[in-house]
């Protein structure tokens, strides 16, 4: 695949896909990774611009839906580049915890062996916090080189940045006016979340491949240099082309080694949803089942259980958000 680097010119706006009502949603919050179909949308217009044959078979008087650039992209990993110290990183694993010491640990998997009701019924391991002072790394991005060197082998040495020490945040305040009156309408005061990287070296890097039927009949044949528009607010930003093998390899000094367990762990960099259920993965390249037995989300777990013959509740338990601790 090849690599694209996206250095924004503004502050941006990422949402994170949640609706928003006027009048109830007055807060808007703003995702420093945006989801990978963000960069997919605005390279797909870039391709569109570059190709007029495309173009005005897609969006012109003969539509075609042959001509979708979205057909022919595939984005790949998304990752935050500091190009001052040639670092990439990448979001935390949700398996981590770290006290005020700075101490890291991984979460402790634990199966639940009574019987129980949870809004997550099909797991049968919980992630509890490795003790009391630990709470989870969130908002948080770990480092490439670190994630491979450190995090699969001790967690001692793992490199951490947080949210606050990549962007400096701002926000902009919007009214709804009346257009008869000409005045505010009640309760349609929003506030709107921006974010903007700290210094000139931070930039996205994108994983990309366009298949090359899409280049056809145009004389240009790759993205090349330009500039796309990105975010909530279609704000404008430089895009160069790069070599992903210059720069991935130089961080990916990876040990194949062979585990011989019967689990295995599966990071996401980014959210999924799987077809077959909430927790019911499929590989086409794997000719074995896979059951997902434990997972750590951003979200909580509600578990609970009844006994019928003594007539009481014998768990009752609800796992957090931040510290992941039980009670």
């Amino acid at each position: 695949m090849k690599m694209l680097k996206i250095k924004p010119n503004d502050n941006l706006f990422f949402g994170d896909g949640k609706r928003f009502d006027k009048g109830e949603s007055a807060w808007l919050h703003s995702k420093l990774l945006p989801y990978p179909s963000a960069f997919k949308g605005a390279i797909a217009s870039v391709m569109l611009k570059l190709n007029k044959i495309r173009r005005d078979n897609y969006i012109g008087k003969q539509y075609d839906a042959k001509n979708d650039p979205r057909k022919y992209l595939r984005i790949g990993r998304v990752f935050l580049y500091d190009e001052k110290n040639y670092d990439l990183y990448m979001p935390a694993p949700l398996d981590l915890f770290i006290n005020k010491k700075n101490k890291c640990k991984y979460g402790l998997f634990s199966k639940i062996t009574k019987n129980y009701t949870s809004s997550l019924n099909e797991l049968e391991y919980l992630l509890y916090s490795p003790g009391k002072q630990f709470e989870r790394v969130e908002d948080s991005y770990i480092n490439h080189r670190s994630f491979y060197n450190s995090y699969l082998n001790t967690y001692d040495s793992i490199g951490f940045i947080s949210r606050e020490q990549i962007i400096s945040s701002a926000y902009k305040v919007g009214i709804q006016k009346d257009r008869k009156k000409g005045n505010a309408q009640e309760d349609h005061l929003y506030r709107i979340d921006l974010t903007e990287f700290k210094g000139d070296s931070w930039s996205y890097l994108v994983e990309y491949d366009i298949k090359d039927k899409w280049w056809e009949g145009s004389k240009i044949n790759s993205l090349g240099d330009g500039y796309l528009k990105l975010g909530g607010e279609n704000k404008s930003c430089k895009y160069y082309e790069l070599s992903a093998e210059k720069i991935i390899n130089h961080y990916s000094k990876m040990d194949r080694l062979i585990n011989e367990t019967e689990f295995v762990k599966l990071y996401f960099m980014s959210p999924v949803i799987f077809n077959n259920g909430s927790f019911k993965p499929s590989f086409t390249d794997l000719k074995i089942d896979i059951t997902v037995v434990g997972a750590s989300t951003v979200k909580p777990y509600y578990i609970g259980g009844f006994d019928m013959k003594k007539k009481n509740q014998n768990l009752c338990v609800r796992l957090c958000q931040k510290e992941q601790c039980i009670y």
